[in-house]
């Protein structure tokens, strides 16, 4: 869940609709509540680790890396920029960083520190989505509902994450037979300014979308992330204003993997090897 759920886009027409009566007994926020809480919980009981593929077309230049999970932090390998694979010199430079890194125990603790608090932040905005907003059954088809979502008047942000969060409309997509996410995505119908500007402001229309699959039975992960937003906010500290991430080939690997066996991993099966499975 990581990241996805800080900035808006909106989203691809979904299937076909069925009549009113296929839709879920319950109200839209109570199933988008059953969804959130079911999320929530997978993810702090999912221990599992998993080797795949980022392709890194926004911000310039693309890239592309093998990115390997392990129980001490995440390996990421680069693998070739805009299309032309390393030269000697770049892949020295890149064995380099990654063996400082998995050497370097200040360093390890920065990147989990980092990520546990993107992790921390993800949660607390994904927590939000029942009360941040009002839900209406859109379309549905089978065990897939989209849901439309635009601002509740009465709910209050405590964070500038959460304020401008709560300045989208959007859609959402959910699998009713898992109660999982399937997709998220929004526009940012109003600018939004910190401090009257001086810390930064977002104009209209900056959207946002992430799209998650389940990539093994009971494993849902984020296969496609874009944003595109108009001006400059400080707190994005770790988020682009424009970003577009595939994420594919993922292949469980060890829950115990530890770094020094996560850089192994990484450089006897690089990215450039999955797209040729």
């Amino acid at each position: 869940m990581r990241a996805a759920f800080v900035i808006p886009l909106l989203i691809a027409a979904a299937s076909q609709a069925q009549p009113p009566s296929a839709q879920p007994a319950m109200s839209p926020n109570d199933l988008v509540r059953k969804v959130v809480a079911n999320e929530i919980k997978a993810d702090n009981q999912d221990q599992s680790h998993w080797m795949f593929q980022v392709v890194t077309n926004l911000p310039a230049p693309s890239k592309t890396q093998a990115v390997v999970e392990t129980k001490g932090g995440n390996i990421t390998y680069l693998e070739d920029i805009n299309g032309h694979p390393l030269t000697p010199q770049q892949r020295t430079r890149e064995d380099q960083r990654v063996q400082q890194f998995v050497t370097d125990p200040d360093q390890q603790s920065k990147a989990r520190r980092a990520g546990d608090d993107d992790d921390k932040k993800t949660a607390q905005m994904f927590a939000m989505l029942p009360d941040a907003f009002l839900f209406e059954y859109a379309q549905t088809h089978g065990d897939i509902v989209r849901l439309a979502f635009h601002p509740n008047p009465d709910f209050t942000s405590h964070s500038s994450e959460a304020y401008v969060f709560h300045k989208m409309d959007g859609f959402l997509i959910v699998n009713t037979r898992e109660n999982r996410l399937v997709e998220i995505s929004g526009v940012l119908t109003h600018g939004v300014e910190f401090l009257g500007g001086l810390l930064g402001h977002l104009d209209p229309g900056g959207t946002f979308d992430v799209r998650r699959q389940e990539i093994a039975p009971g494993h849902w992960a984020i296969t496609a992330l874009k944003v595109n937003m108009i001006g400059k906010a400080l707190f994005f500290k770790n988020i682009a204003v424009q970003q577009d991430e595939v994420h594919s080939h993922f292949q469980r690997i060890p829950d115990s993997t530890t770094l020094a066996e996560g850089e192994a991993i990484a450089l006897k099966q690089p990215a450039r090897s999955f797209a040729a499975e």
